[in-house]
C-alpha cells in the first residue's frame, strides 16, 4: 500500500472556503481563460492566495516551487500539478485582473458573498474630513452676513 501524507496546515481550510463561497465563478465569468491549455482564471487566483497566505517571499519565477511540498490536485483540482501554476499563467491572470479592474471585480465578488450570507450593514464608513460645499449659504447665519466663514486648517482638529 502507498500512503503519502502532507501538512497542509491552513491552506486546506482557506481552499475550503474558497470552494464553498463560490468564488470560483465569479472570477471565471469576470475572467474567462482565452486558451483551452490554461487553467481557469479561478485556479491560478486560488493559487496565489493560497500562496500569499503561505508565508513565503519568493519571486514570481519560483511560484510552482511553494507548491512542490503540499497537494495541489486537493487544494487546487484534480490533476493540478506544480508545474501547472508556473509565472506565465500567474502573470497572464495578473494582466487580466488588471484589464477588468480589481477593485470593480472585487466588489462584485465581495457582493455576491453578502447575498450568500446575511452580513448585515450596520455602519458605513464614510471619510467626511474634505467635503466641500460651494454656493450661497441660505438660512440665519449668528454675524449677519449671507455666508459661510471661511477657515483654513486641519478638518480634523475642528
Amino acid at each position: 500500500m502507498d500512503v503519502q501524507s502532507y501538512l497542509i496546515g491552513h491552506l486546506g481550510i482557506v481552499a475550503g472556503i474558497f470552494d464553498s463561497l463560490n468564488i470560483a465563478e465569479d472570477i471565471d465569468r469576470a475572467l474567462p481563460k482565452k486558451s483551452s491549455r490554461n487553467l481557469p482564471r479561478s485556479v491560478v487566483i486560488k493559487a496565489m492566495i493560497l500562496k500569499g497566505l503561505g508565508l513565503t517571499g519568493q519571486r514570481l519565477y519560483l511560484f510552482p516551487n511553494f507548491f512542490m511540498t503540499i497537494p495541489t490536485d486537493k487544494l487546487l483540482g484534480e490533476g493540478i500539478t506544480p508545474s501547472d501554476v508556473n509565472d506565465n499563467i500567474v502573470g497572464m491572470t495578473l494582466d487580466a485582473i488588471q484589464e477588468c479592474g480589481s477593485t470593480e471585480h472585487f466588489n462584485e465578488i465581495y457582493l455576491q458573498i453578502m447575498k450568500q450570507f446575511y452580513l448585515g450593514t450596520q455602519l458605513i464608513y464614510v471619510d467626511t474630513t474634505n467635503f466641500s460645499v460651494y454656493g450661497k449659504y441660505e438660512g440665519d447665519v449668528p454675524d449677519g452676513t449671507d455666508s459661510i466663514k471661511i477657515a483654513f486648517g486641519n478638518a480634523k482638529e475642528g
